[in-house]
Protein backbone atom coordinates (compact mmCIF):
# COMPACT_ATOMS: atom_id res chain seq x y z
CA UNK A 1 0.00 0.00 0.00
CA UNK A 2 1.50 3.52 -1.40
CA UNK A 3 2.59 6.05 1.89
CA UNK A 4 0.25 8.20 1.23
CA UNK A 5 -3.39 5.69 1.15
CA UNK A 6 -1.92 3.92 4.29
CA UNK A 7 -2.00 7.49 5.80
CA UNK A 8 -5.51 8.65 4.58
CA UNK A 9 -6.81 4.93 5.89
CA UNK A 10 -5.11 5.41 8.89
CA UNK A 11 -6.74 9.11 9.73
CA UNK A 12 -10.37 7.57 8.87
CA UNK A 13 -9.32 4.93 10.91
CA UNK A 14 -8.43 6.91 13.99
CA UNK A 15 -11.13 9.03 13.54
CA UNK A 16 -13.57 5.63 14.29
CA UNK A 17 -11.08 5.05 17.20
CA UNK A 18 -11.66 8.46 18.79
CA UNK A 19 -15.51 8.69 18.42
CA UNK A 20 -16.69 5.04 19.13
CA UNK A 21 -18.85 2.35 17.19
CA UNK A 22 -20.42 4.56 14.46
CA UNK A 23 -22.26 1.65 13.18
CA UNK A 24 -23.93 1.34 16.71
CA UNK A 25 -24.52 5.43 16.75
CA UNK A 26 -25.50 7.48 13.24
CA UNK A 27 -27.64 9.30 11.79
CA UNK A 28 -30.07 8.61 8.33
CA UNK A 29 -31.51 11.39 6.24
CA UNK A 30 -34.62 9.11 6.28
CA UNK A 31 -34.78 9.55 9.77
CA UNK A 32 -35.74 13.63 8.83
CA UNK A 33 -37.68 12.87 5.59
CA UNK A 34 -41.53 14.46 5.87
CA UNK A 35 -44.66 13.26 4.18
CA UNK A 36 -43.84 15.98 1.79
CA UNK A 37 -40.03 15.24 1.42
CA UNK A 38 -41.10 11.76 -0.24
CA UNK A 39 -43.56 13.24 -3.01
CA UNK A 40 -41.51 16.00 -3.69
CA UNK A 41 -37.96 16.17 -5.84
CA UNK A 42 -36.26 17.98 -3.10
CA UNK A 43 -35.05 16.78 0.23
CA UNK A 44 -33.08 19.90 0.71
CA UNK A 45 -34.60 20.74 4.16
CA UNK A 46 -33.96 17.16 5.67
CA UNK A 47 -30.42 17.39 4.86
CA UNK A 48 -30.15 20.72 6.29
CA UNK A 49 -32.03 19.43 9.34
CA UNK A 50 -30.13 15.73 9.37
CA UNK A 51 -26.73 18.50 9.40
CA UNK A 52 -27.95 20.63 12.29
CA UNK A 53 -28.03 17.18 14.22
CA UNK A 54 -24.72 16.18 13.25
CA UNK A 55 -23.15 19.63 13.90
CA UNK A 56 -24.89 19.41 17.44
CA UNK A 57 -22.93 16.37 18.24
CA UNK A 58 -26.14 14.46 18.79
CA UNK A 59 -24.36 11.48 16.94
CA UNK A 60 -21.10 10.45 15.20
CA UNK A 61 -22.20 10.42 11.71
CA UNK A 62 -24.79 10.98 8.64
CA UNK A 63 -24.98 8.05 6.79
CA UNK A 64 -26.38 8.10 3.33
CA UNK A 65 -26.78 4.48 2.06
CA UNK A 66 -25.98 2.79 -0.99
CA UNK A 67 -29.24 2.36 -2.20
CA UNK A 68 -30.49 5.88 -1.91
CA UNK A 69 -30.93 9.03 -3.89
CA UNK A 70 -31.35 12.41 -3.26
CA UNK A 71 -32.42 15.96 -4.81
CA UNK A 72 -30.71 18.63 -3.44
CA UNK A 73 -31.25 22.67 -3.90
CA UNK A 74 -28.28 24.88 -3.20
CA UNK A 75 -26.81 24.35 0.03
CA UNK A 76 -24.82 26.01 2.48
CA UNK A 77 -23.96 23.49 5.54
CA UNK A 78 -22.48 25.83 8.52
CA UNK A 79 -20.02 25.79 11.13
CA UNK A 80 -18.44 26.21 13.65
CA UNK A 81 -20.33 22.84 15.30
CA UNK A 82 -19.76 21.31 18.65
CA UNK A 83 -18.98 17.79 17.24
CA UNK A 84 -15.57 17.46 16.88
CA UNK A 85 -15.34 15.82 13.68
CA UNK A 86 -18.46 15.52 12.29
CA UNK A 87 -18.91 12.52 9.81
CA UNK A 88 -20.63 11.87 6.40
CA UNK A 89 -20.69 8.58 4.76
CA UNK A 90 -22.09 8.81 1.18
CA UNK A 91 -22.75 5.31 -0.37
CA UNK A 92 -25.94 6.30 -1.95
CA UNK A 93 -26.10 9.30 -4.31
CA UNK A 94 -26.91 13.21 -4.52
CA UNK A 95 -28.13 14.98 -6.92
CA UNK A 96 -28.67 18.39 -8.41
CA UNK A 97 -31.71 19.54 -10.44
CA UNK A 98 -31.23 18.54 -13.83
CA UNK A 99 -32.40 21.83 -15.74
CA UNK A 100 -31.07 25.22 -14.93
CA UNK A 101 -34.81 26.53 -14.24
CA UNK A 102 -35.52 24.02 -11.38
CA UNK A 103 -32.00 25.59 -9.08
CA UNK A 104 -34.25 27.63 -7.76
CA UNK A 105 -32.24 30.58 -7.06
CA UNK A 106 -29.84 31.03 -9.84
CA UNK A 107 -27.38 32.93 -8.71
CA UNK A 108 -25.44 30.53 -6.24
CA UNK A 109 -22.32 30.12 -6.43
CA UNK A 110 -21.62 27.03 -5.20
CA UNK A 111 -24.39 23.50 -5.27
CA UNK A 112 -23.07 22.30 -1.51
CA UNK A 113 -20.75 24.39 0.51
CA UNK A 114 -19.49 23.16 4.00
CA UNK A 115 -18.17 26.45 5.45
CA UNK A 116 -16.07 27.07 9.36
CA UNK A 117 -16.58 23.12 10.08
CA UNK A 118 -13.37 21.76 11.46
CA UNK A 119 -12.34 18.25 11.76
CA UNK A 120 -14.73 17.19 8.42
CA UNK A 121 -14.73 13.94 7.77
CA UNK A 122 -16.61 12.94 4.18
CA UNK A 123 -15.84 9.19 2.78
CA UNK A 124 -18.05 7.04 0.82
CA UNK A 125 -18.27 5.43 -2.33
CA UNK A 126 -21.31 7.39 -3.49
CA UNK A 127 -22.04 9.73 -6.50
CA UNK A 128 -22.26 13.68 -6.50
CA UNK A 129 -24.42 14.27 -9.91
CA UNK A 130 -24.38 17.89 -10.29
CA UNK A 131 -26.13 17.77 -13.87
CA UNK A 132 -23.84 20.64 -15.43
CA UNK A 133 -24.50 19.71 -18.87
CA UNK A 134 -27.63 21.58 -18.24
CA UNK A 135 -25.89 24.85 -18.12
CA UNK A 136 -22.73 24.85 -20.06
CA UNK A 137 -24.56 26.06 -23.36
CA UNK A 138 -26.84 27.95 -21.77
CA UNK A 139 -25.57 30.13 -18.79
CA UNK A 140 -22.27 32.36 -18.83
CA UNK A 141 -19.10 31.55 -17.15
CA UNK A 142 -19.32 34.26 -14.75
CA UNK A 143 -23.11 32.61 -13.79
CA UNK A 144 -22.46 28.70 -13.15
CA UNK A 145 -21.91 27.45 -10.33
CA UNK A 146 -18.86 25.10 -8.98
CA UNK A 147 -20.16 21.77 -7.16
CA UNK A 148 -18.26 21.28 -3.72
CA UNK A 149 -16.95 24.12 -1.78
CA UNK A 150 -14.77 23.81 1.23
CA UNK A 151 -14.18 27.03 2.95
CA UNK A 152 -12.23 27.74 6.15
CA UNK A 153 -12.41 24.17 6.47
CA UNK A 154 -9.30 22.99 8.53
CA UNK A 155 -8.29 19.59 9.34
CA UNK A 156 -10.42 18.22 6.01
CA UNK A 157 -11.18 14.53 4.77
CA UNK A 158 -12.35 13.99 2.05
CA UNK A 159 -12.17 10.54 0.42
CA UNK A 160 -13.53 7.96 -2.04
CA UNK A 161 -16.04 9.96 -3.69
CA UNK A 162 -17.02 9.99 -7.56
CA UNK A 163 -18.21 13.26 -8.91
CA UNK A 164 -19.91 14.08 -12.47
CA UNK A 165 -20.35 16.80 -14.66
CA UNK A 166 -19.79 20.00 -12.48
CA UNK A 167 -21.35 23.53 -14.11
CA UNK A 168 -17.56 25.46 -13.39
CA UNK A 169 -15.00 23.46 -11.61
CA UNK A 170 -15.99 20.14 -9.55
CA UNK A 171 -14.06 21.32 -5.84
CA UNK A 172 -12.85 24.72 -4.49
CA UNK A 173 -10.67 24.23 -1.36
CA UNK A 174 -10.48 28.18 0.27
CA UNK A 175 -8.85 29.40 3.21
CA UNK A 176 -8.32 26.04 4.61
CA UNK A 177 -5.51 25.04 6.47
CA UNK A 178 -4.84 21.18 6.35
CA UNK A 179 -6.85 19.22 4.29
CA UNK A 180 -6.04 15.97 2.64
CA UNK A 181 -8.62 14.62 -0.53
CA UNK A 182 -7.81 11.26 -1.73
CA UNK A 183 -8.80 8.22 -4.14
CA UNK A 184 -11.88 10.73 -6.09
CA UNK A 185 -13.16 10.15 -9.48
CA UNK A 186 -13.74 13.49 -11.01
CA UNK A 187 -14.85 13.36 -14.80
CA UNK A 188 -16.56 15.61 -17.22
CA UNK A 189 -15.83 15.82 -21.03
CA UNK A 190 -13.33 17.61 -22.42
CA UNK A 191 -15.04 19.50 -24.07
CA UNK A 192 -17.05 20.66 -21.01
CA UNK A 193 -15.98 24.50 -20.20
CA UNK A 194 -13.96 25.90 -17.06
CA UNK A 195 -14.92 22.80 -15.14
CA UNK A 196 -11.76 21.97 -13.28
CA UNK A 197 -11.80 18.94 -11.64
CA UNK A 198 -10.06 20.73 -7.58
CA UNK A 199 -9.19 24.28 -7.02
CA UNK A 200 -6.98 25.66 -4.46
CA UNK A 201 -7.20 29.25 -3.57
CA UNK A 202 -5.86 31.12 -0.22
CA UNK A 203 -5.04 27.65 1.74
CA UNK A 204 -2.16 25.63 3.25
CA UNK A 205 -0.99 21.99 3.65
CA UNK A 206 -3.12 20.63 0.81
CA UNK A 207 -2.51 16.65 0.16
CA UNK A 208 -4.01 15.62 -2.83
CA UNK A 209 -3.29 11.59 -4.05
CA UNK A 210 -4.44 8.93 -5.32
CA UNK A 211 -7.17 10.32 -7.55
CA UNK A 212 -7.97 10.24 -11.49
CA UNK A 213 -9.25 13.25 -13.12
CA UNK A 214 -11.11 13.71 -16.56
CA UNK A 215 -12.18 17.65 -17.21
CA UNK A 216 -12.68 19.71 -19.73
CA UNK A 217 -9.97 22.53 -18.17
CA UNK A 218 -7.51 22.00 -15.32
CA UNK A 219 -7.46 18.94 -13.58
CA UNK A 220 -5.70 20.78 -10.85
CA UNK A 221 -4.97 24.75 -10.22
CA UNK A 222 -2.92 25.72 -7.25
CA UNK A 223 -3.83 29.38 -7.21
CA UNK A 224 -3.11 32.63 -5.02
CA UNK A 225 -2.41 32.57 -1.20
CA UNK A 226 -1.58 28.53 -1.43
CA UNK A 227 1.62 27.08 -0.13
CA UNK A 228 2.52 23.68 1.14
CA UNK A 229 0.83 21.84 -1.80
CA UNK A 230 1.83 18.06 -1.95
CA UNK A 231 -0.49 16.15 -5.35
CA UNK A 232 1.27 12.88 -5.56
CA UNK A 233 -0.24 9.63 -7.91
CA UNK A 234 -3.14 11.27 -10.07
CA UNK A 235 -4.32 10.30 -13.14
CA UNK A 236 -4.91 13.44 -15.17
CA UNK A 237 -6.76 13.54 -18.49
CA UNK A 238 -8.67 15.05 -20.81
CA UNK A 239 -8.25 18.21 -19.03
CA UNK A 240 -5.36 20.99 -18.90
CA UNK A 241 -2.99 19.78 -16.86
CA UNK A 242 -1.83 20.56 -13.28
CA UNK A 243 -1.65 24.08 -13.07
CA UNK A 244 0.33 27.19 -10.73
CA UNK A 245 -2.31 29.80 -11.58
CA UNK A 246 -3.36 31.69 -13.25
CA UNK A 247 -2.25 34.49 -11.02
CA UNK A 248 -1.66 38.25 -11.25
CA UNK A 249 -5.31 38.66 -13.44
CA UNK A 250 -5.47 42.36 -13.57
CA UNK A 251 -2.65 43.66 -11.85
CA UNK A 252 -3.52 41.36 -8.84
CA UNK A 253 -0.45 40.64 -6.46
CA UNK A 254 -0.49 36.79 -5.73
CA UNK A 255 1.96 34.14 -4.35
CA UNK A 256 1.84 30.19 -4.45
CA UNK A 257 5.57 28.40 -3.25
CA UNK A 258 6.17 24.93 -1.83
CA UNK A 259 4.64 23.26 -4.66
CA UNK A 260 5.13 19.17 -5.17
CA UNK A 261 3.80 17.15 -8.13
CA UNK A 262 4.87 13.61 -8.15
CA UNK A 263 4.30 10.03 -9.74
CA UNK A 264 1.40 11.52 -11.92
CA UNK A 265 0.24 10.44 -15.59
CA UNK A 266 -1.26 12.63 -18.18
CA UNK A 267 -3.14 11.28 -20.81
CA UNK A 268 -4.20 13.18 -24.08
CA UNK A 269 -3.97 16.18 -21.91
CA UNK A 270 -3.45 19.34 -23.59
CA UNK A 271 -0.47 20.39 -20.77
CA UNK A 272 0.79 18.52 -17.90
CA UNK A 273 2.81 21.00 -15.58
CA UNK A 274 1.76 24.58 -16.31
CA UNK A 275 2.96 27.55 -14.90
CA UNK A 276 0.54 29.86 -15.83
CA UNK A 277 0.67 34.35 -14.93
CA UNK A 278 -0.84 37.15 -16.29
CA UNK A 279 1.56 40.33 -17.64
CA UNK A 280 0.71 43.37 -15.34
CA UNK A 281 0.33 41.08 -11.71
CA UNK A 282 2.83 41.02 -8.83
CA UNK A 283 3.85 38.88 -6.25
CA UNK A 284 5.83 35.11 -7.29
CA UNK A 285 5.36 31.34 -8.19
CA UNK A 286 8.58 29.78 -6.54
CA UNK A 287 9.91 26.05 -5.07
CA UNK A 288 8.00 24.43 -7.70
CA UNK A 289 8.78 20.47 -8.47
CA UNK A 290 7.60 18.41 -10.94
CA UNK A 291 8.53 15.20 -10.52
CA UNK A 292 8.64 11.19 -12.29
CA UNK A 293 5.55 12.58 -14.66
CA UNK A 294 4.55 10.15 -17.16
CA UNK A 295 2.56 11.31 -20.29
CA UNK A 296 0.72 9.91 -23.23
CA UNK A 297 -0.54 11.77 -26.23
CA UNK A 298 0.24 14.91 -24.08
CA UNK A 299 -0.31 18.00 -26.38
CA UNK A 300 2.26 20.00 -24.12
CA UNK A 301 4.24 18.54 -21.57
CA UNK A 302 5.90 21.41 -19.92
CA UNK A 303 4.76 25.02 -20.15
CA UNK A 304 5.58 28.05 -18.22
CA UNK A 305 3.46 31.10 -20.09
CA UNK A 306 4.34 34.44 -18.00
CA UNK A 307 2.29 36.23 -20.99
CA UNK A 308 -1.26 34.52 -20.37
CA UNK A 309 -3.81 37.05 -21.03
CA UNK A 310 -6.54 38.19 -23.53
CA UNK A 311 -6.87 40.70 -25.79
CA UNK A 312 -8.93 42.53 -23.63
CA UNK A 313 -6.32 43.58 -20.83
CA UNK A 314 -3.73 45.96 -21.42
CA UNK A 315 -1.00 45.24 -18.82
CA UNK A 316 1.20 47.81 -17.45
CA UNK A 317 4.79 48.19 -18.19
CA UNK A 318 7.38 46.23 -16.69
CA UNK A 319 5.74 44.15 -13.98
CA UNK A 320 5.70 40.22 -13.57
CA UNK A 321 4.59 37.81 -11.17
CA UNK A 322 8.22 36.23 -10.44
CA UNK A 323 8.55 32.53 -11.28
CA UNK A 324 11.53 30.93 -10.03
CA UNK A 325 12.93 28.39 -8.85
CA UNK A 326 11.15 25.31 -10.60
CA UNK A 327 12.10 22.16 -11.37
CA UNK A 328 11.28 19.47 -14.20
CA UNK A 329 12.43 16.18 -13.58
CA UNK A 330 11.89 12.87 -14.96
CA UNK A 331 9.54 13.09 -17.57
CA UNK A 332 9.43 10.26 -20.00
CA UNK A 333 6.55 9.79 -22.55
CA UNK A 334 4.82 11.15 -25.56
CA UNK A 335 3.94 14.69 -26.94
CA UNK A 336 1.25 15.48 -29.90
CA UNK A 337 2.61 18.79 -30.49
CA UNK A 338 5.63 19.88 -32.22
CA UNK A 339 6.70 21.99 -29.20
CA UNK A 340 6.93 19.56 -26.27
CA UNK A 341 9.10 22.40 -23.62
CA UNK A 342 7.73 26.11 -23.69
CA UNK A 343 9.36 28.61 -21.46
CA UNK A 344 7.65 31.67 -22.74
CA UNK A 345 8.84 34.26 -19.79
CA UNK A 346 8.45 37.95 -19.43
CA UNK A 347 11.30 40.26 -18.97
CA UNK A 348 11.68 40.03 -15.45
CA UNK A 349 12.25 36.55 -16.49
CA UNK A 350 12.11 33.51 -14.65
CA UNK A 351 14.99 32.45 -12.53
CA UNK A 352 16.56 29.46 -11.76
CA UNK A 353 14.55 26.39 -14.02
CA UNK A 354 15.57 23.00 -13.94
CA UNK A 355 15.07 20.29 -16.21
CA UNK A 356 16.92 16.89 -15.75
CA UNK A 357 15.88 13.80 -17.02
CA UNK A 358 14.10 14.71 -19.73
CA UNK A 359 12.82 12.00 -22.25
CA UNK A 360 9.94 12.89 -24.08
CA UNK A 361 9.37 11.44 -27.88
CA UNK A 362 6.53 12.33 -30.44
CA UNK A 363 3.50 10.76 -30.60
CA UNK A 364 3.42 11.23 -34.77
CA UNK A 365 6.70 8.55 -36.22
CA UNK A 366 9.90 10.31 -37.53
CA UNK A 367 8.73 13.69 -36.28
CA UNK A 368 11.42 15.63 -34.07
CA UNK A 369 9.89 18.28 -31.15
CA UNK A 370 11.79 21.22 -30.30
CA UNK A 371 11.43 23.56 -27.31
CA UNK A 372 10.91 27.31 -27.17
CA UNK A 373 12.45 29.73 -24.28
CA UNK A 374 12.52 33.62 -24.05
CA UNK A 375 14.05 35.40 -20.82
CA UNK A 376 14.43 32.24 -18.59
CA UNK A 377 17.73 31.32 -16.58
CA UNK A 378 17.87 27.27 -17.45
CA UNK A 379 19.77 24.58 -16.05
CA UNK A 380 19.54 21.36 -18.62
CA UNK A 381 20.72 17.74 -17.52
CA UNK A 382 20.33 15.37 -19.45
CA UNK A 383 16.96 16.29 -21.45
CA UNK A 384 17.05 14.88 -25.11
CA UNK A 385 15.60 17.84 -26.70
CA UNK A 386 17.35 20.69 -27.22
CA UNK A 387 16.83 24.06 -25.47
CA UNK A 388 18.58 27.51 -26.27
CA UNK A 389 16.83 30.70 -24.79
CA UNK A 390 16.79 34.32 -26.40
CA UNK A 391 17.28 37.03 -24.23
CA UNK A 392 18.39 34.40 -22.01
CA UNK A 393 19.63 36.50 -18.36
CA UNK A 394 22.78 36.46 -17.14
CA UNK A 395 22.51 35.08 -13.35
CA UNK A 396 24.84 32.98 -12.18
CA UNK A 397 24.30 28.99 -11.83
CA UNK A 398 22.70 28.14 -9.09
CA UNK A 399 23.72 25.28 -7.05
CA UNK A 400 22.09 22.32 -8.93
CA UNK A 401 21.44 21.05 -4.48
CA UNK A 402 18.16 22.11 -2.95
CA UNK A 403 18.28 24.35 0.00
CA UNK A 404 19.58 23.11 3.21
CA UNK A 405 16.47 23.33 4.80
CA UNK A 406 14.25 21.30 2.57
CA UNK A 407 18.03 18.70 2.21
CA UNK A 408 17.19 18.31 6.28
CA UNK A 409 13.37 17.66 5.59
CA UNK A 410 13.65 15.03 2.86
CA UNK A 411 16.17 13.31 5.89
CA UNK A 412 13.39 13.21 8.14
CA UNK A 413 10.30 11.81 6.28
CA UNK A 414 9.81 8.40 4.12
CA UNK A 415 10.10 8.87 0.66
CA UNK A 416 7.76 6.92 -1.79
CA UNK A 417 8.57 4.82 -4.55
CA UNK A 418 9.69 5.57 -7.93
CA UNK A 419 10.99 3.53 -10.52
CA UNK A 420 12.15 5.92 -12.67
CA UNK A 421 13.11 8.83 -10.22
CA UNK A 422 15.01 9.15 -6.85
CA UNK A 423 12.33 12.23 -5.30
CA UNK A 424 13.43 15.61 -4.21
CA UNK A 425 12.20 16.08 -0.71
CA UNK A 426 8.07 14.58 -0.50
CA UNK A 427 6.40 17.27 1.65
CA UNK A 428 3.18 15.41 3.67
CA UNK A 429 1.67 17.66 5.45
CA UNK A 430 -0.71 15.26 7.39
Amino acid sequence: MGFQLLISVLLISSFYSQNGDSASDFLSVRDFLSDSDNTNANQSQAFQNAWKALCAGKSESLVIHANEVYTLLPQVFQGPCVAKNPHIQIDGRLEAPKLVKDWGNKNSETWLSFDKVSGLTITGSGLLDTHGESWWSSVNLDSRPQALQFNRCNNLIYNGLTQRNSPKNHISVSNCIQATLSNLHLIAPANSPNTDGIDISLSQKINIFSSTIETGDDCIAVKGGSSDINITRVDCGPGHGISIGSLGEKGVTETVENVHVQHCTFTGAENAARIKTWPGGGGYAKNIWYEDITLINTKFPILIDQQYNDSSYKPPVGRAVKVSDVTFRYFRGTCAQPIAIKLDCDKIGCGNIVLEHIKITSSSPRTSLSAYCHFADVISRDVNINIKCGANLQAPSPSPELPSQYDQLHAQLPQPSAPHAQARPFFSFL
